[in-house]
């Protein structure tokens, strides 16, 4: 017999301890990181796992879930969940018990839809996990199980072990990452690879408020940011790339690492740091660092290959210039209120053409 159950009823070491061990799941299936992303606005945390009941209530299963309310006419419009990594399972369990745990993980995210009026729920899979690295064939989507609606996109991953070692690193960047990197250094920018800390709050979210400025996006709640400077960087789970010029600090990157492996996670930068190459030097000094350190892979974010213009184009430039290969990246939803999402869709489709209203 399997149960499910909130997160809040399991410890915090027992949960992680799955997470480490399940290859399904990756750092954001952690405690840690749990906590950091409900500290989002109008966002609260509804993780479960999935118990054996029969055998001593081990874990068998990990739901890393969030409920995100809109700000305005929640009431009528209802909130959306978020799995950001998706449902982790126990690898070594029978195929009738898996699929037994499998609907489990479904019955309890209907309960949950019906309770909150929830409209939809979208899913990830890591694409560092250590399933998804392993498969050296095509698969479909691991989401399927769930019987969602594709939603998947690619990312890209650039392997940090080449066999030319760091040279083999440097010859993959593309001409305008090479040509970024040596620029960063006549401007004689410097570069610190460490653990944060909460006394680098202060610097970071000064950043973090002019980069959403200068990218008309709303800030985060400060309070993210200290849990990633304070619990997420006390599990060593966070490293951080400060780059400086003189004495000034211009950029501040950091690398969520996890399963040998690290994604290019959040950064804040101002406008010098675009000016002097700030931010492609921190990325190029983070790459030979987690060489150094034997890491395998750097995820270095979502990527659009068919943006032909636009912010989606600059930022799928910039990712690929590292170097990086595509890699898929399993998306999936399910639509609870699928009129109302289906209107949602056509009002957003509108607004992003300009069409009128």
């Amino acid at each position: 017999m399997f149960k499910a159950s909130p997160r809040t009823d399991c410890p915090a070491t027992e949960w992680n301890a799955a997470a480490d061990s399940f290859p399904k799941a990756w750092a954001w299936h952690r405690t840690e990181l749990l906590d950091a992303r409900s500290a989002w606005r109008q966002t609260n945390d509804a993780s479960f796992y999935i118990s054996e009941v029969s055998n001593k209530g081990r874990i068998v299963a990990l739901v890393p879930l969030v409920i995100v309310m809109p700000r305005m006419l929640s009431g009528w419009i209802g909130g959306h969940l978020e799995s950001t990594g998706g449902p982790a399972i126990h690898p070594d369990l029978p195929q009738k018990s898996m699929r037994k745990v499998q609907e489990c993980i479904l019955t309890e995210l209907d309960a949950i839809a019906m309770k909150h009026k929830i409209r939809r729920a979208d899913f990830s899979v890591a694409p560092l996990s250590p399933e998804i690295r392993a498969i050296d064939r095509p698969v479909p989507n691991p989401l399927c199980n769930f019987d969602v609606k594709d939603r998947s996109t690619q990312s890209w991953m650039l392997p940090l072990q080449p066999a030319a070692g760091e040279d083999g690193l440097w010859q993959g960047l593309e001409h305008r990452a090479r040509k970024q990197v040596k620029k960063a250094e006549r401007n004689g920018l410097s570069v610190e690879m460490i653990s944060p800390t909460a006394a680098l709050l202060d610097q970071y979210y000064d950043l973090h408020l002019k980069t959403c400025v200068r990218n008309s996006l709303p800030p985060h709640p400060r309070d993210y940011f200290h849990a990633i400077f304070e619990d997420v960087s006390k599990s060593l789970l966070c490293k951080t790339c400060v780059v400086s010029a003189g004495k000034r600090v211009i950029s501040i990157q950091n690398f969520l690492v996890f399963k040998n492996c690290a994604l290019y996670w959040t950064v804040a930068s101002d406008d010098d740091a675009l000016q002097l190459c700030g931010n492609d030097y921190g990325i190029w000094q983070a790459i030979r660092h987690f060489h150094a350190a034997g890491l395998d892979f750097l995820e270095c974010g979502e990527a659009f290959p068919g943006a032909m213009q636009g912010k989606q184009k600059g930022l799928n430039d910039f990712k690929k210039s590292f170097g990086g290969e595509l890699y898929p990246y399993y998306r999936g939803s399910i639509e609870y209120r699928p009129v109302l999402e289906g209107v949602l869709g056509i009002m957003r489709s509108l607004r992003k053409s300009g069409a009128a209203t």
